[in-house]
């Protein structure tokens, strides 16, 4: 269950607070495609956020648009907007992408960016298409 504060705010417009309930309910889910309602609701919150500029919210709706709602477009909008911000998870997430599309280059340059500032996961997806 959430914080009846940490919704208040939220429902106030406070984006750490959208943010934080979003990642709350998030992990309170046992898989996506079990509760649409909640899964609306996490995507309305991580908007909000996302909205007023918090780059790990950025980062989080793109992820979230990519993985849930499996909307590559306008996931792509939102991660490239975290990765202005620096937001390394998102440049791993582009790299992903770019992968999964069969776009090497592209995926090589969000890879190193991520990995150089010290995304493990990104070093690790960098070494492997290098070795492919």
């Amino acid at each position: 269950m959430s914080d009846p504060d940490l919704q208040a705010q939220a429902e106030a417009g406070d984006p750490e607070a959208m943010l934080s309930l979003a990642l709350q309910l998030e992990g309170e889910l046992d898989g996506y495609g079990d509760n649409p309602d909640t899964e609306q609701r996490i995507e309305n919150l991580l908007r909000g956020a996302a909205e007023h500029g918090l780059p790990r919210a950025l980062a989080e709706l793109g992820s979230f648009l990519w993985l849930v709602r499996e909307d590559d477009e306008e996931s792509v909008t939102w991660l490239l907007q975290a990765a202005d911000a620096g937001q390394a998870d998102a440049m791993n997430l582009l790299g992903d992408i770019h992968d999964y599309r069969e776009e090497p280059d592209a995926a090589i340059v969000w890879y190193t960016k991520a990995a150089e500032l010290g995304d493990e996961e990104a070093a690790l997806s960098l070494a492997a298409l290098l070795d492919t």
